[in-house]
């Protein structure tokens, strides 16, 4: 059954969108779906996106995996700004439809939140909207997380966007504390949408460098241990999204 291109978005920024991304490439090659990878805006750099295209094994130019990267590590549309550029939405889709010619799934990594505009009178969730991507929203672990959360899917639904779920990221693998016990089910209840998955601390991860091996071993222990994640994900494969 067919598995779905997605929007990964955040909370805020440094939660882990980016490792979460790969993580879901390999998940959907574990599951015998080529899966593309497309990073529209970096800031501060093109390590991220240089780091999933190379555990993705992805032989694509940047200019089509990240066409707007900027020196800068600030919101988009400040970035820039100050670089003297202005970020086409025509060329993100341009990039988007290419992509989904040749492979089976397109994983669209956003810049930090919904929220996060990307120019005047255009924001990160209306880049989602525009792809028709359904959502999946990586969270934090600790404490804070249930409000950010929660903010992140009401901002959203109201925005007319499909979510997925969420993915807890950064999850402690021992002993976690009554606070991130907590907050998966606290998160679910309130929002009345599915948290996927509980992405554990991944000791030893070095982004400049291809842990292609340790994240394999993490994205099958993901699916291992939580398969609601691509039975949910199929839905929205098959147009079901509830």
């Amino acid at each position: 059954m067919k598995l779905p291109s997605l929007f990964v978005t955040g909370t805020d920024t440094e939660v882990g969108k980016t490792v979460v991304s790969a993580l879901l490439g390999l998940i959907y090659r574990q599951q015998g779906a080529r899966a593309a990878y497309l990073k529209p805006v970096a800031t501060g750099g093109n390590a991220d996106p240089s780091f999933v295209a190379r555990i993705l094994e992805l032989d694509e130019p940047q200019d089509i995996t990240c066409p707007y990267v900027f020196k800068e590590p600030f919101s988009p549309h400040l970035a820039a700004r100050l670089a003297g550029r202005q970020i086409r939405r025509d060329v993100i889709s341009e990039c988007y439809a290419y992509l989904a010619k040749y492979y089976d799934a397109v994983i669209v990594e956003g810049a930090g939140g919904l929220m996060v505009p990307l120019g005047p009178s255009y924001l990160i969730a209306d880049l989602a909207r525009d792809l028709g991507l359904p959502l999946l929203v990586v969270a934090r672990s600790g404490l804070g997380t249930i409000n950010h959360t929660l903010l992140t899917l009401a901002t959203a639904l109201q925005a007319g966007l499909s979510v997925a779920g969420v993915v807890i990221n950064r999850y402690p693998r021992t002993n976690p504390d009554p606070v991130a016990k907590d907050n998966p089910r606290t998160i679910a209840s309130f929002s009345g949408l599915p948290v996927l998955a509980l992405v554990p601390e991944i000791e030893g991860l070095d982004l400049s460098s291809t842990d292609q091996k340790l994240l394999e071993e993490v994205a099958a222990e993901v699916t291992r241990q939580h398969p609601e994640l691509l039975e949910r994900l199929r839905l929205f494969g098959k147009g079901e999204e509830k």
